[in-house]
């Protein structure tokens, strides 16, 4: 017998099984994002099962972009393609003889289980009886604990299925599952990762993007529409606002002396993002500082700035190093776009010594001269939005 393309894949999940009476919450949300990021690319049904949820393939799936598309999907944690097979002894030996004949191996274990009660052979006895084919086929050793090969089984009711790969997913939460929030996003690395850490607890993000265009090129405002576009692939769903920051930025340089003017920046930032945000429904906001990292995000600073908000302010990566943080961000696939230049609209306005403890009472007489309403609203007003859908239409 010829190994085929797999018919079915059984998802596996951890943090959702302790989920209590709210589990069934969880899992339907996490069936529903399995649709969503698997549609148009072969997939028959997507439905739960006890403690996992398969995936059935049409014959002409791609299984490589099928993989990829689930390894993102949040609140799965690993994965395996799967046949299946009739409830017939003679069919699954055929599968499973198959599976060891279509790869190298030294070492293997057979691990069946066994739902449907009526199957006349044990778990125990399908462990042996199988385990001695494939020793006879192949000449490989059984090893319980540490195989080259783990082939294994389900007996169900109607049906059994064979598998013997496994791919990791990246866990957490089922998107949908956790609430909004509104991220302050950046083109540079940290942010984006930020968004990242709070989809897999389940949130849903709105971004904001604050740019200085024209007085800078456009490039900003492109990375930012980019970096949306990648994230959205985790999400299926996002709205990216670009926010004019210029007129505030010089309001800034001719109010605020230089050495406070990035943390006077920030919480001009804090503002428009808050206002935004409760438009969209949020219940906090999100940056991507990470504490020490640069002058902006010491403990004081990051203290003046967050007092603004009246909604909280989450910050993922406030213990995570830049290496860390680098990695992640190959990970999720957003560091080659994060790392190509761009005029930001703080590098643009920003000190050469800018303070590394500014307090509230330092900042606050200079926010006294300033409309500071008027300026939130007019950049709130100026603000352009991007809506994104996966898949691309």
């Amino acid at each position: 017998m010829t190994l085929k393309a797999p018919h079915e894949v059984v998802i596996r999940f951890h943090e959702i099984a302790l989920k209590g009476k709210n589990r069934p919450v969880f899992i339907r949300q996490l069936v529903d994002n399995v649709r969503r990021a698997t549609a148009g690319i072969g997939v028959k049904n997507v439905w739960a099962g006890r403690l996992l949820v398969r995936v059935s393939l049409e014959e002409t799936a791609d299984w490589n972009v099928v993989r990829e598309r689930i390894s993102r999907v949040f609140g799965a944690v690993k994965f395996a393609p799967s046949y299946r097979t009739e409830l017939s002894y003679d069919e699954i030996a055929k599968t499973v003889s198959s599976i060891a004949a279509d790869r190298p191996f030294k070492s293997f274990r057979i691990s069946a289980h066994r739902a449907d009660k009526a199957f006349p052979l044990t778990s125990y006895e399908l462990n042996v009886k199988l385990g001695d084919m494939v020793k006879v086929q192949t000449g490989a050793r059984v090893d319980l604990k540490n195989p080259d090969l783990d082939i294994r089984l389900d007996i169900m009711l109607r049906e059994a299925f064979v598998w013997a790969d496994e791919y990791p997913a990246d866990g957490g939460l089922p998107v949908g599952t956790g609430g909004r929030v509104t991220v302050l996003m950046s083109g540079g690395i940290d942010s984006p990762v930020a968004t990242w850490r709070m989809m897999r607890r389940g949130c849903r993000a709105t971004l904001v993007h604050f740019h200085s265009f024209p007085l800078v090129e456009g490039r900003s405002r492109e990375k930012a529409q980019e970096l949306a576009g990648l994230l959205n692939a985790y999400q299926y769903d996002t709205r990216l606002y670009l926010v004019p920051f210029a007129n505030i930025q010089q309001r800034v340089i001719l109010t605020v002396p230089g050495p406070l003017r990035v943390v006077a920046y920030r919480r001009f930032m804090i503002r428009v993002a808050e206002a935004i945000g409760r438009r969209e429904g949020a219940k906090a906001l999100v940056t991507g500082e990470s504490l020490g990292q640069v002058s902006s995000q010491t403990l004081q600073n990051m203290a003046t700035v967050g007092e603004v908000a009246t909604m909280p302010v989450l910050r993922p990566l406030v213990g995570m190093d830049k290496e860390e943080i680098i990695e992640q961000s190959q990970h999720i696939g957003t560091f080659d776009t994060s790392i190509l230049p761009d005029e930001d609209c703080c590098t643009l306005f920003v000190p050469k010594s800018p303070s590394t403890a500014v307090h509230s009472e330092q900042i606050a007489a200079y926010e006294e001269e300033m409309d500071i309403p008027q300026m939130v609203a007019d950049a709130v007003g100026g603000a352009e939005l991007f809506e994104y859908h996966f898949p691309p239409a």
